[in-house]
């Protein structure tokens, strides 16, 4: 369990939540990505919580989703609701910071078992 996990699935389910609080321009658009990115986000992260074995694959689809978090308020137009967008961008980077360190953690980890001598045949 990493509290990095954690972190990602409370913005996750921030930006669900940012679909009404955040919509200055009361886009269904925004409201849609941010409902499903948001989901897929929470959804990721709980689930890394739950396994912690292999698919290093989602850190960095995690990732991919704090990057496009971050852009949504280019996607949508609203950079000039300045909270909205730096609220956004600031959670997007976060989300993508998260993933980035649990892909190096998971990777160091994994260099230093092998350094020790151990190895795990499957």
């Amino acid at each position: 369990m990493s509290w990095r996990n954690i972190v990602m699935a409370v913005v996750g389910a921030w930006f669900m939540i940012s679909a009404w609080a955040l919509n200055p321009m009361h886009s269904s658009a925004y409201t849609t990505t941010a409902i499903i990115l948001g989901l897929f986000i929470l959804a990721g992260s709980l689930w890394a919580l739950r396994t912690t074995e292999g698919m290093i694959w989602r850190y960095y689809l995690l990732a991919l989703m704090g990057l496009y978090m971050g852009l949504t308020p280019f996607f949508y137009h609203f950079e000039r609701f300045v909270g909205a967008l730096w609220i956004t961008m600031l959670m997007g980077v976060v989300v993508l910071a998260a993933g980035l360190w649990q892909i190096f953690a998971i990777r160091h980890a994994s260099g230093q078992h092998e350094q020790s001598g151990h190895h795990h045949v499957a």
